[in-house]
């Protein structure tokens, strides 16, 4: 497959903006972020989990938390296919001004190289779209391509814990057989058609056009950076150890 590995991020756009979308995001959320101080300040591949089906508010909670602070070096984010296919232009626009670039392991090695730190969540949409009963749970089914990336990159691995998005969107079920019977995995890189309780749908069955997130407290943490020299087997599951161990830490 020909990847494109341009980079859309404007600076300028998002010094101006991300400050707007901090307060909204923070205020609406309670957000609570610690140890941001933790994030290093040559490029790195940060490693997180949320939550929130398709808007994932921790997860812009953190970017924007991390653009406000002006922090060095800039910091991209791994987005799926459907944002820069399926989404209005004006939205995909946005995105790929704010970071956004497309999840492929090409595109996120040259992001490094060009002296970027990456964020990405191995788990997908199974992670994001993981049932309530699992919301205390690191989800990363399985993927391990995060450390091969990292250890391409000679960069760190920075672990980016949240809590409380499993609450804006109630997931009842992640659909996974369905989604394997529909083929949403072969056409559209999706492996879960869930079942959810949300605003202003009620009940509703497989990827949404959009929803009212309810008003959780949600809280990240910045873990210490792991190195990601050594073997890939031992690091990940030291990866999901550490996270698993700050995740326990705010369950409720």
């Amino acid at each position: 497959m020909n990847i494109n590995t341009s980079i859309e991020y404007d600076p300028d756009y998002v010094r101006a903006k991300a400050p707007i979308w901090k307060r909204r995001l923070h205020r609406y959320f309670r957000a609570q972020i610690n140890g941001i101080e933790n994030c290093p300040h040559t490029p790195f591949l940060a490693v997180g989990n949320h939550s929130g089906g398709i808007l994932i508010p921790d997860t812009l909670i953190w970017l924007s938390a991390y653009h406000e602070a002006q922090r060095e070096p800039p910091l991209l984010t791994l987005a799926h296919d459907a944002f820069f296919t399926m989404y209005p232009t004006k939205i995909s626009r946005w995105a790929k001004r704010f970071g956004a670039i497309r999840a492929h392991h090409t595109q996120a090695l040259h992001a490094l190289k060009q002296g970027y730190a990456v964020q990405v969540y191995p788990g997908g949409d199974d992670d994001a779209c993981r049932p309530f009963s699992k919301r205390n749970y690191i989800e990363f089914a399985g993927r391990m391509g995060y450390i091969r990336l990292a250890q391409e990159a000679k960069v760190p691995i920075v672990p980016i814990v949240s809590h409380g998005a499993h609450k804006s969107l109630i997931i009842l079920r992640s659909g996974k057989r369905l989604a394997a019977w529909l083929g949403t995995d072969s056409q559209f890189r999706l492996r879960t058609f869930p079942l959810s309780f949300c605003a202003p749908w009620g009940l509703w069955l497989g990827p949404m056009p959009g929803y009212i997130p309810f008003p959780t407290k949600i809280t990240v943490k910045v873990c210490p950076p792991i190195s990601s020299t050594g073997d890939p087997r031992v690091i990940d599951r030291m990866v999901r150890k550490t996270m698993q161990a700050a995740l326990n830490q705010r369950c409720i």
